[in-house]
Formats: C-alpha cells, structure tokens, sequence
C-alpha cells in the first residue's frame, strides 16, 4: 500500500517516481508539473480516496496538512440546503464496487455516511410513492380476482375450511419492487446511522424516521435477483437516482443488514473531489442566505464563475478554491487572472445588471471574491443575517477589488481545539 496527502509529491523509498504506465488511469495521481519550482512527477490533487494500482498494490490519498478533522458528512448534508439538480452531486465522488475492498484505517469513516446521506437526502425529494400492479397469492374470505382451484382443493376443501377461498389477483399498490427496495435500503441507512459518531447523528435519526415513514405500507422483503431487473425511469429522476444509491448501499454491504453494523478497517475502493464537495458545501451556504440572489456557474465568455451574487446594492464575482494557504493573503497568478477574465466578460457583466455595456465600453468595477477554506469554528453559516457586501473587509493588496472570505469546513466535535 502507497499512502500519501493532498498535494504531495508520490515517493517510494525517498525518491520521486518515474513516469510508470500503471499510474496513468488513476483518478487520486496524475503527472503533473503543479508548480514552475516543482519537476514533472505524479501529484495527488484535490482528491482523497483509495484505488488499486493494480492486482496487488493500493494507492490511499488522506486530506492534506490542518484539514484532517473534516466533518465529510457535515459539509455533505450542506450541499443538498441548495437547489441543484441530483445528478450534479454524482460529480463529488465515485465508488468501484467491482474492486474488493482496501485497507485503509484513516479513511473507513468517510465514503459510507456520504452515500447514506445522499440517499437519504434523495428519498426525501420523493414527494409520494409510485404505484403500480402487484401480483398477489392469498386465503381470503371472499373471492378476489381469479380462484386457484388446485390450491383451494387442497388448502381448503380437503381441510373443510370453507370459510376461506384461495385467490389471485392483482392489486394497485405502493408496494411495489423500487419501493421494497427503497425501504430496504432505508433499514440498511437506519443501522448504519445507529453506528455513527457525528455531530447530526439525532438530525439523521430524524430524517431517516420521516423517509421510513412513507414506506410503512411497503414490505422490506426484496428478492436479490429481482433487484437487476428494477430500470430507471427518466420520468422519475428521484426515484431513478434513490433506486441507484440504495443498489450501492445494499451491494456495498453484500446486501446483510448485520454486516452495516460491524466496523472494520477496510473500504470500498473510492475518489472523493474535496474541491467539487467545498464548491457545494458553499453553494449550499450561499443559498439558504441569500437564495435567489445567487447563481451557481452561469455561463460566460470566459468560463463559468462558481457563483455570482446580484442584488440592488451590490453585484458581485464569487470563486471557490479549496486552498488553506490563502490564508496568508497570497493568490497564484492564475487565480487572478481566471476571476479578471469574469471581470470582463461581457455575458457576466450584463447578467449581474450592467444592461448598456459594449466592447469599447468603460469596465464597470466588480468585486472578485475568493472563497477559501480551513478547519473550522463553531459558525455554522457565516453568511446567514449578513450582507455580503460586509463580508467583503480582506482586500488583496495591489489589486483593485479583490476580496478574500474564509469559509471554515466543519470539523468533528472530538477533534475541536478546546478553547
């Protein structure tokens, strides 16, 4: 096993790697040049997770330096505060159930509660429960639908039981396949839950009971070959995209519910994008403040900016960019650059108000605003109550209208420096 950090350089025995064809389809390393002081070599990038190099040797990428105590789940729940379509979350992070699993002790608390919570979360965008006909086999008093003859002969007649008459029928009913399999993977969310240690544990307990809730008329029997069988539907994107991630969760855990219960140090091989989780985790911030006053990655030019903030009294650029060492007040150069370029773009000038402008026209002054992380306080959402404009007292010096605004991530509670 290979172990390393965000950022890092990839060495065995001291030395930098060479270029080696078996590193070339990973997604946590690439052969890169990151930086002009820095020779070529294989670099982890924004990534963390686990993968197999190949049969036998595994690569595991950790967070980078004062960002190991993140809340993954915290800033996961975040996400789904805003009103982005459910596959954009797909983009965060992927999982390979083909692969056995990885040892890998530092990140066996990650990958599973995101799932949960995705599915959860999505379950809970299922606004009522698909019908459809369910066949049936039952002793009744009365008859329903079609007599089974032999069977009746044999269960009743020939126990002089003719109080009961044994019948087939279809029935117009919520319990239905996708939904069985829907409560199923509930129960298995509901068990892994029960196992966490998190800040929101009593949130998704709750959460979960209010999912549950929906399904108390659905069994939580699933016959496993049926579970292939069960196709999404585009006219249900809900339910195609909770269908999906309850085949994952019940697969993840060879579909025995006693197995979501007991913990070990081993995952199932994943890559999680830290900077696609962070531009969502703000975006989520950014829309229970300020709501439809912001945009998510309208399209430009020049590119398409994270977000753009638009009210009567302040317009503004915003750009998320998962680096700590922001902090100190130091942009790359070709941040500033990207967020100029915004600056400039004549679809994004005109989009945040600026109706008249032209090519030769005069460049109207928009704040660009860099949003950058560390380990977090105990603000939940500093944007909440606050007008951004306030937000904006971190100018960068010798650049005109550049902002910096840290945004902690959440960390684990045992993890907070006591104060």
């Amino acid at each position: 096993m290979i172990q390393l950090r965000e950022h890092e350089q990839l060495m065995l025995d001291g030395f930098p790697v060479e270029y080696d064809e078996r590193y070339n389809n990973l997604d946590l390393i690439k052969w890169d040049n990151p930086m002009d002081s820095k020779s070529y070599g294989y670099y982890a990038s924004f990534k963390i997770g686990a993968e197999w190099i190949d049969n036998k040797e595994s690569l595991i990428v950790t967070p980078k330096r004062g960002m190991e105590n993140i809340d993954f789940l915290s800033m996961f729940m975040a996400c789904f505060t805003s009103d982005l379509a459910l596959d954009s979350f797909n983009e965060i992070y992927k999982i390979d159930l083909d692969k056995p699993q990885i040892e890998s002790p530092s990140l066996n608390s990650v990958i599973s509660p995101l799932i949960v919570i995705h599915f959860i979360s999505v379950v809970n965008r299922i606004k009522s429960l698909k019908r459809g006909y369910v066949h049936r086999h039952e002793n009744l008093k009365k008859v329903k639908g079609h007599i089974k003859l032999l069977k009746n002969e044999r269960l009743n007649i020939a126990t002089k039981r003719y109080d009961r008459i044994y019948c087939e029928y279809d029935e117009y009913s919520t319990d239905i396949p996708e939904n069985r399999l829907l409560k199923k993977a509930l129960l298995f969310s509901k068990t892994l839950i029960g196992n966490m240690d998190n800040n929101h544990l009593a949130y998704l307990k709750i959460l979960t009971a209010k999912s549950l809730k929906k399904f108390e008329n659905v069994s939580d029997y699933v016959d496993m070959k049926s579970v292939r069988q069960i196709r999404s539907s585009k006219l249900f994107n809900e339910y195609s995209e909770a269908v999906r991630l309850a085949k994952t969760i019940l697969k993840c855990f060879d579909y025995s519910i006693n197995k979501a219960s007991v913990s070990n140090n081993k995952i199932t091989p994943f890559v999680l994008d830290m900077s696609l989780l962070y531009e969502h985790y703000v975006y989520g911030l950014l829309h229970e403040a300020y709501h439809d006053k912001i945009t998510y990655q309208f399209k430009g030019k020049t590119g398409y900016p994270d977000f753009l903030y638009k009210s009567k009294d302040f317009k503004a650029i915003l750009d998320t960019k998962y680096i700590p060492k922001y902090k100190k007040g130091f942009l790359d150069a070709y941040v500033i650059r990207q967020l100029s370029g915004y600056s400039r773009d004549l679809p994004i000038l005109k989009y945040l108000g600026y109706d008249n402008l032209e090519e030769d026209s005069p460049v109207p002054s928009v704040p660009c605003v860099i949003i950058y992380p560390e380990e977090g306080n105990d603000v939940y959402n500093p944007f909440i109550n606050r007008n951004l404009n306030k937000l904006c007292t971190k100018p960068l010096r010798n650049l005109s209208m550049f902002y910096l605004i840290n945004i902690p991530v959440p960390v684990l509670l045992k993890n907070k420096k006591s104060s």
